[in-house]
C-alpha cells in the first residue's frame, strides 16, 4: 500500500481472530517493539502470557484483526477486567500500514464492543514513547491517570501510562 493511500482506498476488513492469528499478533509485537523501541524478550513473554490467558478465558472480551487485501495489518483486543471494566490490549499496526486510518477502524470496533457489552469504563496501559497511539487515545477521550517507571522491557527505563475512558451513560447508580 502506498503511503498516500487511505484505508478506504483498499480492501480493509476487520474480523474476529481465527486460528493462527494469536501467534501473528505476538510476532508483530515482538518484532516491531524490538526493532523500533529496543524492547527485549521479556516484553515478548509478557505479550505471549497475556494472549495465552485470553485464549484460555476469552469471556467478556474479543480480539479483532485488521486485514488489508488479505494481509494482516494489525490487531486490537478487549479483555474483561471485572463486570464493570474492560482493558484494551494488543493494539498494534504493521509499520507499512500505519497512518492510513486502519488503527481508527480497530479502535472504533473496540469501543463499540465495550459499549454494547455494557462496560462502564475501559482502560489501557501504554508507554510514553508511543506518540501516535497516545494521540489516538486522547482523540477518543481517554484520560491519563497514572505513570510509573518500567525497567524490565528495555535497557533504559520507560514510563508506563495508565489511560482510562468512562462511558457515563452506562454507569449504574452507586458506582464509582
Amino acid at each position: 500500500m502506498k503511503r498516500n493511500e487511505k484505508a478506504d482506498d483498499q480492501n480493509v476488513k476487520i474480523r474476529s481472530y481465527q486460528p493462527g492469528d494469536i501467534g501473528y499478533v505476538a510476532y508483530l509485537h515482538g518484532k516491531i517493539y524490538e526493532e523500533t523501541y529496543g524492547f527485549g524478550q521479556t516484553f515478548e513473554y509478557y505479550v505471549l502470557k497475556g494472549l495465552t490467558e485470553f485464549l484460555e478465558s476469552p469471556e467478556g472480551g474479543g480480539l479483532w484483526i485488521a486485514e488489508v487485501n488479505g494481509e494482516i495489518a494489525g490487531s486490537i483486543a478487549i479483555t474483561q477486567y471485572d463486570q464493570r471494566q474492560a482493558q484494551l490490549r494488543w493494539f498494534i499496526m504493521a509499520e507499512h500500514h500505519q497512518g492510513l486510518g486502519i488503527g481508527k477502524k480497530l479502535m472504533d470496533q473496540a469501543i463499540v464492543y465495550c459499549k454494547e457489552s455494557g462496560y462502564e469504563r475501559v482502560f489501557l496501559w501504554t508507554v510514553n514513547t508511543l506518540e501516535a497511539a497516545r494521540y489516538l487515545y486522547q482523540k477518543y477521550g481517554f484520560q491519563l491517570l497514572e505513570e510509573k517507571t518500567n525497567e524490565t522491557w528495555t535497557d533504559d527505563p520507560l514510563v508506563e501510562e495508565l489511560w482510562n475512558l468512562d462511558f457515563p451513560n452506562q454507569m449504574s447508580l452507586g458506582s464509582d
